[in-house]
């Protein structure tokens, strides 16, 4: 089948470890169903995945790819879940401590066809299109759980949006302002700022601009950058999401 693969690993230049070609169709664990791809998105992880994050000895090539959409064998249209827990584990998976991403230890979705367990295999939500759903499982989750799960934030509440323009924060601000939430971002960008409010976010700053307000949470992704102002931005017992340090860790 073909596939994109990360053949090699460079922090520099991290394009150059990336081939597309033909590859071996995986022997699947037991319990696992096979989705023909008809649509797979790009996710940051797959930038770190060529400059070696994460990568040990050995692993290499690595089909890459986390989130994708298509039919399985029984001919349902669904997308795929990405996260894969250890055999056997029945808690909450973000506790398992040997979880994984599909294309970390398991070939990805950037393919003619991907291999996930069966429990991962979600129907396609009606009204979405392939290509839509497949945007959703890593980035669109996690913001989902940031937002609605850990920042104890309410609908009218003021949440802030560390760096606006990746997959994650432009879920956070869709999904905020859908749901109520006054959303507010920075970006170094004029046109990433520009794009947040076209989304529904209520206010665009500069990154470290002093806000009008401190807010009821932060949703942080940025890392070392932000940190210092997620903190200072900060009403006394709010609270700070942590999903990422993209910029290095504080």
């Amino acid at each position: 089948m073909l596939a994109a693969l990360a053949t090699a690993v460079d922090d520099a230049d991290p394009l150059a470890g990336l081939a597309v070609r033909d590859v071996p169709v995986p022997a699947p664990p037991p319990g696992w169903a096979r989705v023909r791809l008809r649509a797979a998105s790009l996710n940051h992880h797959d930038l770190w995945t060529l400059r070696g994050v994460g990568v040990r000895p050995g692993q290499l090539p690595l089909v890459l790819g986390t989130d994708g959409a298509g039919v399985d064998d029984d001919g349902r249209e669904v997308l795929v879940h990405a996260v894969v827990t250890s055999p056997g584990w029945a808690g909450e998976e973000t506790q398992d401590p040997g979880r994984s991403l599909l294309s970390e230890r398991h070939p990805g979705t950037l393919a003619e066809e991907v291999w996930a367990p069966a429990r991962n295999l979600v129907p396609l939500p009606e009204g979405l299109s392939a290509v839509e759903a497949a945007c959703l499982p890593t980035a669109w989750l996690t913001a989902y759980r940031m937002l609605f799960t850990r920042s104890g934030a309410a609908p009218g509440s003021t949440v802030l949006v560390q760096g606006a323009g990746g997959g994650v924060s432009t879920a956070l601000v869709a999904l905020g302002a859908a749901a109520g939430y006054r959303v507010w971002v920075t970006s170094r960008s004029p046109a990433k700022r520009e794009r947040a409010l076209a989304l529904g976010a209520a206010a665009a700053f500069e990154p470290g601009a002093r806000l009008p307000e401190r807010v009821d949470a932060v949703m942080e992704s940025v890392g070392e950058a932000t940190w210092e102002h997620s903190v200072r931005s900060l009403r006394p017992g709010g609270t700070v999401v942590v999903c990422g340090a993209t910029s290095g860790e504080a």
